[in-house]
């Protein structure tokens, strides 16, 4: 039986105030890490181990960057390249912090430098190189990606969101849960309720009850999360869930293992997935629409 493939998503907005530069939200993360440690060791012992990869947006360090350098453009006429390294400083540090206040937890993640394996043409997420990924879940490691700039080959550089890199390796690693863990109790309609589920065929009426981000958020808050799972569900296979922690984060632990934990569930209608769950191809590319002016790093 293969091990089950998951993607877990720590969202800036849950891990950071977005509108408070570089606040990291420190036992959020130490609590989430210590749930997702002890779902990786009960999964073992039932006998169906998992193979994790995690995830963590920008919130209050890459964003607020982001938009002043409208980094999403790339080579800023006035600045030049000066968002590239700003943003990126600022995203070293934030991921080393999380990496920290992770190990607290008992979790070990290893940092895949986004700037190091992605590509992008003309905003676009265009490329990625996924052998280090698969070598750390081959063996039982957990990788670790973020939101983060990347060079582009017409802008120079341009951001490539946590979700667009899910993307990405979701081409070629077919994710059987995906969890993103936001500030809010999943996708909640006009009226501040919780849509429990969500199919592909709701996407049209998601643009009436799904609101964006108050605070600075380049990704299009939680319209812009949606929609990337739906188009990543939509080739086939497994579901995703957006979901708030509780204070000791024990319902990330059901999201894991597939046992429920809140939030609102999104499943694909069709199962269209043709690649191989974790095979020896290096590198995966993949298109999707021009990000909208602004800067961008989930």
């Amino acid at each position: 039986m293969r091990p089950i493939n998951v993607f877990v998503k720590l969202g800036g907005s849950f891990i950071t105030d977005k509108a408070v530069t570089d606040s990291l939200k420190g036992s959020r993360i130490t609590a989430a890490a210590r749930m997702l440690s002890k779902a990786v060791a009960l999964a073992a012992r039932r006998g169906r181990p998992i193979r994790l990869v995690l995830g963590h947006g920008a919130g209050s360090y890459g964003h607020i960057l982001a938009k002043k350098y409208a980094a999403v453009q790339g080579v800023h006429p006035k600045h030049g390249w000066e968002g590239l390294f700003r943003i990126r400083e600022s995203m070293t540090r934030m991921n080393l912090e999380f990496v920290r206040h992770c190990n607290r937890g008992g979790l070990f993640p290893v940092t895949v430098s986004p700037f190091a394996i992605a590509r992008a043409k003309d905003g676009s997420l265009s490329g990625i190189e996924t052998g280090c990924i698969e070598s750390l879940l081959e063996r039982g490691q957990v990788a670790l990606l973020h939101g983060d700039v990347v060079l582009d080959s017409e802008r120079g550089f341009t951001i490539a969101s946590t979700e667009a890199l899910l993307k990405a390796l979701s081409r070629h690693v077919r994710f059987d849960r995906i969890v993103m863990v936001s500030d809010t109790d999943g996708v909640l309609d006009s009226a501040g309720a919780t849509i429990p589920r969500l199919r592909h065929a709701d996407l049209g009426r998601l643009g009436r009850v799904v609101g964006g981000s108050a605070a600075p958020d380049v990704t299009g808050g939680m319209r812009g999360k949606v929609a990337e799972l739906l188009a990543i569900l939509a080739r086939g296979g497994g579901q995703a869930r957006i979901m708030r922690c509780d204070g000791r984060a024990e319902n990330l632990l059901n999201a894991v293992l597939g046992e429920g934990g809140g939030g609102t569930l999104i499943q694909a209608e069709q199962v269209r997935f043709n690649a191989v769950p974790c095979a020896p191809r290096h590198e995966v590319s993949g298109r999707h629409r021009p990000a909208k002016r602004g800067g961008r790093t989930s």
